[in-house]
């Protein structure tokens, strides 16, 4: 550590944690000065550790400017959030891949609304055509019992007709008898 001035700071636990801390310096070797400048150091100037890389599998460069206020920006928030630029860029980067993945997920779990649309106008067109077609079926119905009806009433009609004619054929025989029976006598037959 550097040769500037140091201060103090003083905290307290729970007597538990503290056995905790305890052990743990005896077991490593180090003061409760070292320890606690090394917490602090890891947690305002965290560093990436040879574990990350080796998660992070092969590495690759990405590099690009940015205007200098959002830098100033940028640096103001690494340093309130103790977090690298490499860190803050990574996980901004992971967080906008999974929002698509979720998003694009979704979309394809649920209908689109021309699917849905699509699916209404078959739905009615089914439904239409089930109705054309009972409609073309109460009327076929109709219409052939009327011509049931009408073909019963005009065979009914022939019939009587022909039964008619058969009735005037025999009065016009028997006319015709009557007449010849007439002229006979008066014929004096």
């Amino acid at each position: 550590m550097s040769t500037n001035k140091k201060k103090g700071i003083t905290v307290k636990v729970d007597a538990e944690f503290h056995a905790e801390v305890r052990q743990y310096l005896e077991e490593h070797e180090l003061t409760m000065a070292e320890f606690v400048a090394q917490a602090l150091r890891d947690e305002l100037h965290p560093q990436i550790s040879a574990k990350e890389d080796k998660n992070m599998g092969n590495m690759r460069t990405m590099a690009f400017q940015v205007p200098e206020e959002l830098f100033q920006k940028i640096k103001d928030y690494l340093q309130r959030n103790n977090i690298t630029q490499k860190q803050f860029v990574i996980g901004l980067i992971e967080n906008e891949i999974e929002r698509d993945l979720a998003q694009r997920q979704a979309a394809s779990e649920s209908p689109t609304d021309s699917e849905e649309i699509r699916e209404e106008r078959t739905e009615q067109q089914e439904t239409a055509a089930a109705g054309d077609c009972e409609a073309i079926s109460d009327e076929f119905e109709e219409v052939a019992e009327e011509q049931d009806n009408s073909a019963v009433s005009d065979d009914f009609d022939d019939e009587n007709e022909d039964e008619n004619l058969d009735e005037d054929d025999d009065l016009d025989e028997s006319e015709d008898q009557d007449e010849g029976e007439e002229m006979g006598m008066a014929m004096g037959m």
